[in-house]
């Protein structure tokens, strides 16, 4: 089962370097806009969906690997502590921020603003997830 479990943890890993090149990437990308050419907003323009197509795909695969490696560790999510419960709760600030960035038109949320509250909101999973797990 060990093996299984570090398989798991290797994706979830992987998963979490596509999540947060995401979050720290899209931001740089959005301030680079304004300061280009036509043709150059095209270009940067094209890699959003992209970004953003990896982010939700990232987040699936963290939410299912995660799923598995707590039902293969420890049975399920019976007596994790509230580091755990913390973690779990910033992982919903995300979705809800995925959810957000599907149903809002642009401009409706200030992309500045949106990542900070990813940016954040990854930065508290480390912190709990250790906390909880360590």
């Amino acid at each position: 089962m060990d093996i299984v479990f570090n398989l798991l943890l290797i994706a979830h890993f992987v998963a979490f370097a596509v999540g947060i090149t995401t979050t720290i990437g899209m931001p740089i990308v959005m301030g680079l806009m304004p300061r280009l050419a036509p043709e150059g907003k095209a270009v940067l323009a094209s890699l959003v969906p992209v970004f953003s197509r990896n982010a939700r795909l990232a987040f699936g695969v963290l939410v299912l690997t995660g799923l598995a490696m707590m039902a293969a560790r420890y049975g399920g999510v019976e007596g994790m502590t509230g580091w755990f419960w913390a973690k779990m709760g910033l992982v919903v600030v995300v979705f809800l921020a995925i959810v957000a960035g599907l149903v809002l038109k642009p401009g409706q949320i200030s992309p500045r603003v949106m990542g900070w509250i990813t940016r954040l909101s990854m930065l508290g999973i480390v912190v709990t997830a250790v906390f909880a797990f360590n």
